[in-house]
């Protein structure tokens, strides 16, 4: 939902500890602020409407004993952004091109929930197709966070306003940050101009109801949402590994018959906020950010990375080999977009 609040809540940066925070400037990528070359770990903390980001104070860590690690340092939080962040490959002229109310705006925080039930299935929405930023993509509930809220607070007021879901801290089995996301809009510079920027970032919120019970209390928000979805664990899979067997991600054989044939069930809103129920392709799951395919019906590929830690989390105790969150996010580029950010042409906005 749009920030009304005269503050805006924006991102501030700094590399160690021994120097100042500087807001971080909309024309410059996040992670090349931070010294860091595509993904990594950073300390993060909102703060009097400020979401300040740091990377880790390596010397603190090397000197520290594992009492004091345990006890004091900081957690840390991934960090990361697709190979063809547009803000990273915007060069000096399409820099200089920027509107100046663009250019001078900062990065905006945003914040997403990870809502789990008790049968570990995650909720997702589709973006109403009205929207200006991302229609018809699925993410999870989100938005911006407003003057005076936490990240918490911020969390599931959107969730409250797209969903019609109203959950107390009561109902929580655990609560806790996922990761960071570098968020640009458009998502590829052949497709214009930034003009949105932001850092999102991914709470996880356990709960002890099943999502057969909180979609009896769907209330969908025809304004922001058209359709909400539950995730199985097998469909998490799919969105992540293209496919819901291990085995067949490792042969290379791509998702097996049943996955690809598969009607996936969601709730639907009209305008008039009179739900039904609906189904979509299981290929929307596997749908990825190509510019070919960007007016596809798919995952965001921020909420792709926010389920992979997801799966990497649900399964960091089980037997399997390939459970690192960079093998599974990796996946689902395509070859010549996994390669190193360097090695990319730098491209200029269509203007």
């Amino acid at each position: 939902m749009a920030n009304t609040s005269l503050t805006r809540v924006l991102v501030h940066l700094r590399k160690t500890s021994n120097t100042a925070y500087k807001t971080a400037k909309f024309n410059e990528c996040v992670l090349d602020q931070l010294g860091l070359p595509g993904d990594g770990f950073v300390e993060c903390s909102l703060e009097n409407n400020q979401l300040f980001i740091q990377c880790p104070d390596l010397d603190k860590s090397k000197n520290a004993g594992a009492s004091t690690i345990r006890a004091k340092l900081p957690a840390l939080y991934k960090i990361m952004h697709p190979p063809f962040c547009p803000i990273q490959h915007l060069d000096k002229e399409g820099s200089a091109a920027l509107p100046l109310d663009i250019a001078t705006r900062g990065v905006d925080v945003g914040v997403a929930v990870l809502l789990e039930s008790s049968d570990k299935c995650l909720l997702l929405t589709r973006r109403a197709k009205h929207m200006r930023t991302f229609a018809g993509v699925w993410v999870p509930p989100g938005g911006h966070v407003e003057e005076g809220e936490n990240l918490e607070d911020a969390a599931l007021r959107e969730l409250m306003e797209e969903t019609g879901l109203v959950i107390t801290a009561e109902e929580y089995q655990s609560v806790h940050i996922l990761g960071l996301w570098e968020s640009v809009f458009p998502p590829l510079l052949s497709m214009g101009q930034p003009r949105r920027h932001h850092i999102v970032v991914y709470l996880h919120i356990v709960l002890q109801r099943a999502s057969e019970e909180l979609q009896k209390e769907f209330k969908l928000c025809p304004e922001e949402v058209d359709a909400a979805v539950w995730l199985s664990v097998d469909l998490i899979k799919l969105s992540v590994w293209k496919t819901d067997s291990l085995e067949e991600q490792d042969q290379n054989q791509g998702a097996g018959k049943a996955s690809q044939d598969e009607k996936i069930h969601v709730t639907l809103v009209n305008k008039f906020g009179e739900h039904a129920s609906g189904s979509i392709e299981s290929s929307v799951l596997r749908n990825i950010d190509q510019a070919n395919e960007l007016n596809l019906e798919r995952l965001s590929t921020g909420s792709r990375f926010a389920l992979s830690l997801w799966l990497e989390q649900h399964l960091k105790d089980s037997s399997l080999l390939k459970t690192s969150q960079m093998d599974l996010y990796k996946d689902y580029f395509p070859q010549n977009e996994s390669e190193d950010i360097a090695s990319l042409q730098k491209l200029k906005p269509k203007i």
